[in-house]
């Protein structure tokens, strides 16, 4: 009776603690601006601590594992949020490109531990519960709650930053402390009987999946795939800012603008399922090449002249497109991974994911600043776009009698984990 309780208490406060915690509240919008007009960073130079950044991110998640099975999801949670909100308020103080990647540790590190925390603590909540109260539900209202903060929180970021360019970045250092408060607020569910995992034995399962994708080559063509893809769409969230203040747009605008395409995602994920079964096997590829193709119209404001309109307007459509597809591609994504699999490799499989995206982040933020060290953003996004577009067609072409096919049509190796 009494888990029953603490179960419901922490579905009810769920929803709220993801929406102040999935994205920093008051710092996407502005940060970029901050860094690079009020510290002096060189935009090429956040491009290298992010790609340092996934880098982290990559190494702490067996450590973060780890942690969470010896002190359970609520301690983990409070830790990765507080480690978070250090990072967050480091913000302020950073000097130099040195300081920031040490900031960026700090937030790899948190991210990696509360990311898992999470949602190990949500399924302990919800595995019993069906309808409004089971695992997907119980989340997704948690997202919609975070689109709607964040919306609103960029529209105030513009404003507070001209009034003073340190007020966004404390209220989103606040923010982030009262989602420490709120981690305190949970209830452990977790078994304290369970054997306790080895680093040895969480390096086994990670072999176990890289494996399994090794001698799939189903896997093997989907996860080229989106370590490319994946890699290029965080990559670009730095590079719309970038052209942004290339512009010469006031940061006020800067909030407005991606409050816009925040809620554009809240309504397009909503149809990720109707996308992927008009398309079928074909639909990353719908995805993909509208975002590629709007990376070289981009590229064409070079040769717009002074004409504001047509500048504006190139990217507002471009941003547009590529904001309207991502959304339903991270769903996707993981919907595309866990096909043909079972409990015994699904968990094995997300994990060596997580790795191999990862490494995509890595060379592409590191290629993204190396552009932006030569050319500006504009020239950067032509040279992505056109670069891109070449890959992509030799990745879908290796895709296409690999990914999407019917079960039949599959070699047992490519779709049957044997442990």
């Amino acid at each position: 009776m009494q888990k029953n309780i603490e179960m419901k208490y922490n579905r009810r406060i769920f929803p709220i603690y993801k929406g102040l915690a999935w994205d920093p509240l008051f710092y996407g919008a502005i940060i970029i601006l901050f860094l690079t007009e009020v510290k002096g960073i060189e935009i090429s130079k956040i491009m290298y601590a992010e790609s340092l950044y996934a880098f982290f991110l990559l190494i702490f998640q067996l450590p973060a594992s780890i942690i969470i099975e010896r002190i359970g999801s609520r301690k983990s949670l409070i830790l990765g949020c507080t480690l978070v909100t250090i990072q967050i308020a480091m913000m302020m103080i950073a000097k130099n490109f040195t300081f920031l990647v040490l900031a960026y540790s700090f937030s790899a590190f948190g991210t990696a531990i509360k990311e898992t925390a999470q949602y190990t603590l949500l399924y302990d909540s919800t595995n019993l519960c069906k309808g409004k109260n089971s695992f997907e539900n119980v989340d997704a209202k948690g997202s919609s709650v975070s689109y709607i903060f964040n919306a609103t929180s960029s529209v105030m970021a513009g404003y507070l930053y001209i009034v003073n360019p340190y007020l966004p970045i404390t209220l989103s250092s606040i923010v982030s402390l009262i989602t420490v408060v709120i981690s305190f607020r949970f209830e452990e569910l977790h078994e304290k009987n369970q054997k306790r995992i080895t680093m040895a034995e969480s390096l086994k399962e990670l072999k176990q999946g890289l494996r399994f994708i090794a001698q799939s080559k189903r896997l093997r063509a989907l996860l080229l795939f989106i370590a490319f893809f994946s890699g290029i769409l965080i990559m670009v969230c730095t590079y719309e800012k970038s052209l942004l203040q290339d512009l010469n747009v006031g940061s006020q605008y800067f909030g407005i603008i991606f409050a816009i395409l925040t809620l554009l995602q809240c309504f397009s994920v909503q149809y990720q399922d109707k996308i992927h079964n008009k398309f079928k096997n074909k639909t990353l590829a719908f995805l993909a090449i509208p975002i590629f193709t709007s990376f070289i119209f981009i590229g064409l404001i070079n040769f717009a002249g002074s004409n504001k309109f047509i500048i504006i307007s190139i990217i507002i459509i471009a941003f547009f497109v590529q904001h309207f597809l991502r959304a339903p591609y991270w769903v996707l994504q993981n919907k595309y991974v866990t096909n043909f699999t079972n409990s015994d490799i699904r968990t094995k499989i997300l994990s060596a994911t997580e790795i191999i995206e990862g490494i995509g982040r890595i060379i592409f933020s590191f290629l993204g600043g190396l552009l932006l060290e030569y050319y500006n953003t504009s020239q950067s996004y032509a040279i992505m776009g056109i670069a891109g577009m070449i890959i992509l067609f030799f990745i879908l072409k290796y895709m296409k009698k690999r990914v999407g096919l019917s079960p039949e049509e599959y070699n047992k190796k490519d779709i049957e984990y044997i442990n």
